[in-house]
C-alpha cells in the first residue's frame, strides 16, 4: 500500500512517479539493467527522483522537459485540475505505445485526486489503478465506484 510519505511522487499531471519503472529502477540495479536494455540506454543514465524531484526533466526520457509540469508551475498550482483549463490538450493519451505508457490515466487520476483528495488517493491507489486496467466498469459511461 502506498502511504503518506509518497504524496511528492504524485507528478502535477496526475502520474503516480513511485510506481515508474525508471523510478524504481533508481534503486535497484537488476531492474536498472532491464530498463536500460530495453531504452537502449547506459545503465547510468537510468535514473530519476521523480517528476518533481527532477523538475519536469526526465533525463532517461532523453532532453526533454515535460510541458504540463511547466504549465503547472508556471501558474503556481499543484495539479492540472486545480486549473481553470482543466482537462486541457496537454493531457491527451499518448498515441504513440499507448498500451505500456501510464500517461493514459492523467485524467483518471487527477479526478480521483480531486474528488478523494491525496490521503485517500494514496491509499487506495493501487487498488483503483488496478480497477482501471483491468477495466472494471461493466459498460462505457458508468461511473466506477470509489
Amino acid at each position: 500500500m502506498i502511504g503518506d510519505s509518497n504524496a511528492g511522487l504524485v507528478a502535477p499531471c496526475g502520474l503516480y512517479c513511485g510506481a515508474c519503472p525508471i523510478f524504481r529502477a533508481t534503486s535497484n540495479r537488476e531492474l536498472a539493467e532491464r530498463v536500460a536494455q530495453a531504452l537502449g540506454r547506459p545503465v547510468e543514465e537510468v535514473k530519476c527522483l521523480g517528476c518533481r524531484g527532477e523538475k519536469g526533466n526526465i533525463k532517461s526520457l532523453g532532453d526533454y522537459l515535460c510541458p504540463t509540469y511547466q504549465c503547472v508551475e508556471g501558474r503556481g498550482l499543484q495539479f492540472c485540475y486545480e486549473c481553470d483549463d482543466f482537462p486541457c490538450l496537454k493531457l491527451a493519451p499518448c498515441a504513440d505505445k499507448a498500451q505500456i505508457l501510464p500517461h493514459n490515466t492523467k485524467v483518471y487520476n487527477l479526478v480521483l485526486l480531486e474528488r478523494l483528495g491525496m490521503k485517500d488517493w494514496l491509499q487506495r491507489g493501487e487498488e483503483l489503478w488496478g480497477q482501471y486496467f483491468r477495466g472494471k466498469k461493466e459498460r462505457g459511461g458508468d461511473e466506477l465506484q470509489v
